[in-house]
């Protein structure tokens, strides 16, 4: 009896150590995405790194995406034709590394930032997202974490009134509504 009892004993005392390990190599795991993401943010924001500007200049229901020269391009076709959806690109040694997506209403009452950081081997590393909307007056900032399996390590979201950007409660009704879930542009 006393065996079988220190067994069990030994039997959770090694399920929480092995939780405890996981749950530390998961944060040095966000960490090191986190030291990465920065690293790319340096990269990206040198001015002899070549951006790529894409839109989609649809004016129908199905996409239909056009390469820009430059921002100055861009802005040129937008005095005459509508856009709501933009992406920025980034690549190193040829492969994608960084994706900034603007995607906006036709009546501006909301705009969805959305900013995927890709490792070198070309998995998904970090994706944040800031939807800023008149519906509830408020931003909704996430922040969705994957390892190199493209497993979900961790999700944040926070809610922030939009004019004095302090945390802001929302209800169902919003999560519901707006549909809390990076997915839709993720």
């Amino acid at each position: 009896m006393k065996r079988k009892f220190l067994g069990i004993v030994f039997a959770i005392i090694s399920l929480f150590v092995s939780t405890g390990s996981a749950q530390k190599t998961q944060l040095d795991e966000i960490k090191h995405i986190d030291s990465y993401v920065e690293k790319l943010a340096a990269y990206i924001e040198k001015p002899s790194v070549k951006l790529e500007i894409h839109a989609d200049v649809s004016k129908t229901e199905k996409p239909r995406w056009k390469k820009f020269r430059s921002e100055k391009t861009l802005e040129k076709f937008r005095e005459s034709n509508e856009v709501y959806s933009i992406a920025y690109v980034w690549r190193l040694n040829g492969k994608v590394v960084a994706v900034n997506f603007t995607f906006t209403s036709a009546s501006g009452d909301w705009a969805h930032y959305v900013f995927h950081r890709f490792r070198p081997n070309g998995t998904l590393a970090k994706v944040e997202a800031d939807l800023r909307t008149f519906y509830g007056h408020m931003s909704v900032q996430r922040t969705f974490y994957y390892n190199a399996s493209g497993k979900l390590l961790l999700k944040r979201a926070k809610y922030r009134d939009i004019k004095t950007d302090k945390p802001k409660k929302t209800g169902r009704q919003f999560r519901r509504q707006r549909g809390d879930n990076l997915q839709d542009h993720a």
